[in-house]
């Protein structure tokens, strides 16, 4: 069979990658051997399996090179594209307090892009003057963070020193200086992350049918997304088996 690509604009809009072209990017829907290798993720081989996955669906860019955000978007599409847009979950009503079943609709999801005039290396000044460059966190830089995790480390700091652009120092010697500055700066750099989130909003709305009072709830990626089973597998296709 054929495999059908269908041209995306991913959140980044390309603008961290060097020498991609934006309208050469394209995702195909998952297929059965997409499916076997998500049916063999353990906590151990996550990462590995998801690149692979995504090697196996996108075209015109690095899986690896993929910043976050865009990371989930693309696992968003597939969610919607290879199963449909509709997916079940278990939450708290603020209103009533009660454990209640809700549908949300993937496809709602806002999509928040980078700005037109983001560019990277981004300079940020601390609060004693100096001048640090820093970029966005890749797929990359996640899986190295899982491994040094891996090794008993903290990697919350790890994390943040892979966005430093400076050839002079290495990863440690980026850690160390995270770890001597002050909290104020330290803050200034995840602000940094913050302020060029990008990819969906994973917030949907939801109604509560024993009280109706409304509201908003997170709705975290999940690997039943990408490989329903269950609430999510029954409601997909309960009405063709």
């Amino acid at each position: 069979m054929s495999e059908n690509y269908i041209p995306v604009q991913l959140p980044s809009k390309c603008k961290v990658y060097k020498d991609v072209d934006s309208s050469q990017v394209a995702i195909r829907v998952l297929k059965g051997k997409d499916e076997k290798l998500i049916a063999e993720m353990t906590y151990d081989n996550l990462d590995s399996k998801f690149n692979a996955i995504l090697k196996n669906v996108l075209k015109g860019v690095a899986p690896e090179k993929l910043t976050l955000g865009d990371r989930k978007f693309v696992l968003v599409w597939l969610a919607i594209n290879s199963y449909g847009k509709t997916f079940p979950i278990e939450l708290t009503c603020e209103h009533c307090l009660r454990k209640i079943m809700n549908e949300v609709d993937l496809s709602s999801f806002e999509v928040n892009e980078l700005p037109e005039d983001y560019e990277q290396p981004y300079k940020v000044t601390l609060s004693d003057g100096k001048e640090i460059y820093l970029r966005l966190l890749t797929v990359e830089d996640e899986i190295k963070v899982v491994a040094y995790e891996k090794t008993g480390a903290n990697g919350w700091l790890f994390r943040y020193a892979l966005s430093v652009v400076d050839q002079q120092l290495s990863e440690n010697q980026k850690v160390m200086m995270l770890e001597d500055m002050d909290v104020n700066d330290v803050a200034m750099v995840r602000a940094f992350h913050e302020e060029f989130d990008h990819g969906p909003v994973m917030e949907a709305p939801y109604k509560c049918p024993k009280c109706g009072g409304a509201g908003r709830v997170a709705v975290p990626f999940r690997i039943e997304m990408v490989f329903p089973y269950g609430p999510a597998l029954k409601k997909h296709f309960r009405k063709t088996v």
